[in-house]
């Protein structure tokens, strides 16, 4: 079985190496710092099953970075979580009106993770 490739936008080291350790077995990673590196990366060709990304990272925002790929024509079928320090349900709420599929706060549940992204890969294969 073909492992899916998710691309993870975090630049907080700690978080990076969890979401590794907890992703890894199931999922190829690739991690970028910001969102700037992440469109960098997506417009060398490259498309993942997800994009899971922090929303506040240097460069380039999370939701930022979620806008730019909503709104782009190759990008925007690409599945997109938020997981955030973010509190506010009207945050979470206008990016779920906006098609992210999932938002975890910070901090989250491992399992929660794992269920976003099953239900996420589920809906990609039918």
């Amino acid at each position: 079985m073909v492992k899916h490739t998710i691309l993870i936008v975090e630049d907080d080291e700690p978080m990076r190496f969890l979401l590794d350790v907890l992703l890894k077995t199931d999922y190829d990673l690739i991690f970028k710092n910001d969102g700037l590196a992440g469109m960098k990366w997506l417009s060398e060709g490259n498309i993942p099953s997800v994009i899971v990304s922090d929303f506040k990272t240097p460069k380039m925002n999370g939701f930022d970075f979620f806008n730019s790929i909503s709104q782009s024509g190759m990008f925007s079928e690409i599945p997109f979580v938020f997981i955030t320090n973010r509190k506010e349900e009207a945050f979470k709420n206008r990016c779920l009106a906006l098609g992210a599929k999932g938002y975890l706060q910070k901090p989250f549940d491992p399992e929660q993770l794992h269920e976003m992204l099953d239900g996420i890969f589920k809906e990609i294969e039918q």
